[in-house]
Order: structure tokens, then C-alpha cells, then sequence
């Protein structure tokens, strides 16, 4: 037996989440005994998530030679600025 969302009462217990039809658009999650519905994540979102996790699953790029610090150069001023 579901219940739809508007009629519940009381908190929201794991069973009765689980009793809920399956909807293929929404995620359904129970946080601290209450629902929280959201829409399933569209395309241009799984593009840009697929594309974040190529670019991490890459190896890091081999380091170069390391940062020259150079010396900071003295200013003289003969009108004494």
C-alpha cells in the first residue's frame, strides 16, 4: 500500500519511503525524518560530471622545474624620491 506524499502524517520512516511507487524522474531521499524530493539530474548536468571525473581519473602532470625566486631588487632614488 503507497501513500502519496501530501497525505502523510508524522514523520517519514524507512518503510514508508519504501512504500512509495517508483518514479524514475524524482530522487527520493529521508533526511532526518523528513522527504526531500528533487528532480534526476538532466544532461547538460551528466556531461559536465562525466567530463570532472575524466579529468580526475587522469595521472598528475610530471612537475617541472621549481619556481626561481629571485632576489628582490634595491631601488635607489638620487633625489630621494
Amino acid at each position: 500500500m503507497s501513500v502519496a506524499p501530501a497525505e502523510h502524517q508524522g514523520p517519514w520512516t524507512i518503510d514508508d519511503v519504501l512504500a512509495l511507487p517508483e518514479d524514475a524522474r524524482s530522487r527520493i531521499e529521508l533526511v532526518g525524518g523528513s522527504l526531500v524530493m528533487s528532480p534526476s539530474p538532466g544532461i547538460p548536468h551528466q556531461r559536465a560530471s562525466r567530463r570532472l571525473a575524466a579529468l580526475l581519473e587522469q595521472p598528475p602532470m610530471p612537475r617541472l622545474r621549481p619556481w626561481k625566486s629571485w632576489r628582490p631588487s634595491t631601488w635607489w632614488c638620487p633625489t630621494g624620491c
